[in-house]
């Protein structure tokens, strides 16, 4: 999947002793393609876990997952994989940490905006279905489903 980029081309100057070299070069540089994210909640489209500070859930604009989409975290984040969510998450009981997201942020429980919103995935869930669940405690560990409705966003670790 290739990342958007900023591109063009720059002129540059090079001195070896007396010598100078001139010549034109073209780069393209990679950034951060965000526009798929909702940033109208309370918490601007990105909450940070209550259970583990270095995480975060990335709210997307709509509610259908497009397994074959990448989905970029905001710059300085990057997209966890399942198996990073499977070393933080490991809690399979009920505790008195806050929701993932659900009636959080200014959500009427699963809904914002007017669409049901439930799961967080993760880069690899395409292969893996992990996600997390908006409506379980933070700290509960990864779930497993193939649905795309009820996308919520993704799950990003600071990097």
């Amino acid at each position: 999947n290739a990342a958007v980029a900023d591109s063009g081309l720059y002129q540059c100057s090079i001195s070896f002793g007396r010598e100078k070299v001139t010549a034109n070069v073209a780069i393209s540089v990679p950034r951060v393609d965000t526009i798929w994210m909702l940033t109208t909640d309370r918490c601007g489209g990105f909450c940070q876990s209550t259970y583990d500070r270095s995480v975060y859930y990335a709210v997307s604009s709509s509610n259908t997952w497009d397994k074959s989409k990448y989905y970029d975290c905001p710059s300085g984040y990057h997209w966890a994989s399942t198996e990073e969510g499977r070393k933080i998450f490991k809690n399979n009981g009920n505790n008195a940490v806050p929701y993932v997201y659900h009636g959080q942020c200014g959500w009427s429980g699963y809904v914002y905006g007017g669409l049901k919103r439930v799961f967080f995935r993760f880069r690899d869930s395409a292969s893996t279905n992990a996600y997390k669940h908006a409506g379980n405690y933070d700290m509960f560990q990864v779930d497993f489903g193939s649905t795309t409705n009820y996308f919520a966003g993704i799950v990003c670790i600071k990097d």
